[in-house]
């Protein structure tokens, strides 16, 4: 009876760590810098660790269920050593203000800051 106990928290506890990546993320509204191109009022869609689409907003589906941050009047990139986003790159972001400075960062799908 004691190892089935360990085995189920040791269920719970993963179930539980995993819960950050579950649900889709979308920044809406931010302008997407990638490598010298610039998107104003972009789309930026994470699922689970990975970037699963971004683009233009009237182009660009957002999933109905997602989590969503407004990024409008910031900016959105890769946090480097990356320059260039694309779909399917891991989802490790970072929005910043008008002057650069960072208002959250994302680490493989996860908001860290």
């Amino acid at each position: 009876m004691r190892r089935s106990g360990l085995a189920l928290a040791a269920l719970l506890l993963a179930a539980c760590s995993n819960s950050g990546t579950d649900r889709v993320k979308v920044i809406v509204g931010a302008t997407l810098r990638s490598g010298d191109t610039e998107v104003a009022d972009s789309v930026v869609v994470v699922d689970g660790k990975r970037i699963r689409a971004l683009g233009p907003r009237p182009v660009t589906p957002i999933p109905q269920d997602s989590e969503r941050v407004d990024g409008t009047g910031m900016f959105v990139k890769a946090d480097a050593p990356v320059t260039e986003l694309a779909a399917g790159q891991p989802a490790d972001l970072v929005l910043t203000d008008g002057a650069g400075k960072v208002a959250r960062r994302m680490r493989d799908g996860i908001w860290v800051e």
